[in-house]
């Protein structure tokens, strides 16, 4: 799963511009959970929060915050992180 994952990480930088980044992410979110597929979900939010100063003008991205709960959650504790030391497995919560 590891070179699959680094695989997936390498497009997501390639293309998180596409229109479809926001259906890539409900994929991921609505077919993993946070504890067997974390590095999967980590990817998409390391590449959303790499790039949300162009995103948040998107409506589609907007939509996907609305109704992936536990996306807009990880994503949120990214961005705080940055500032404050995001912890390395977003999905883990206490």
């Amino acid at each position: 799963m590891l070179i699959a994952c680094k695989k997936f990480d390498h497009r997501l930088e390639l293309h998180w511009i596409s229109d479809t980044l926001p259906d890539c992410g409900r994929e991921v979110y609505s077919t993993t959970n946070d504890v067997d597929s974390n590095s999967i979900r980590v990817a998409v939010v390391n590449a959303v929060a790499s790039h949300t100063e162009d995103l948040v003008h998107k409506e589609p991205f907007h939509r996907l915050i609305r109704e992936v709960d536990d996306f807009a959650v990880d994503l949120v504790l990214k961005i705080a992180g940055n500032r404050s030391g995001w912890a390395k497995h977003p999905g883990k919560r206490t």
